[in-house]
């Protein structure tokens, strides 16, 4: 089943998104320093528009949840104590 975004939300689409990443994050099915899914993926994940899942990953990266690598992709950061309080 693949997951919705709720348009009735007073959360915005990209940040939905977002939250998705970071429970996943925090779940531990994404491990520090492996690859999230690419724009295109999420794309297709959650059918949105490419800037949406762009937006989704740059709001991750200023979160500090995530760190990009051109060429290469999007990564999942290492957290310290600190941070994983305040996000």
């Amino acid at each position: 089943m693949s997951p919705t975004i709720d348009y009735d939300a007073p959360t915005p689409p990209y940040q939905q998104i977002a939250a998705e990443i970071i429970r996943d994050i925090e779940a531990g099915v994404l491990a520090v320093n492996r690859p999230i899914p690419s724009e295109s993926a999420l794309t297709q994940r959650w059918g949105v528009a490419r800037d949406t899942a762009r937006r989704a990953v740059r709001h991750l990266r200023e979160l500090g949840y995530v760190y990009t690598v051109p060429q290469r992709g999007t990564y999942v950061a290492e957290r310290g104590e600190d941070e994983r309080q305040e996000g």
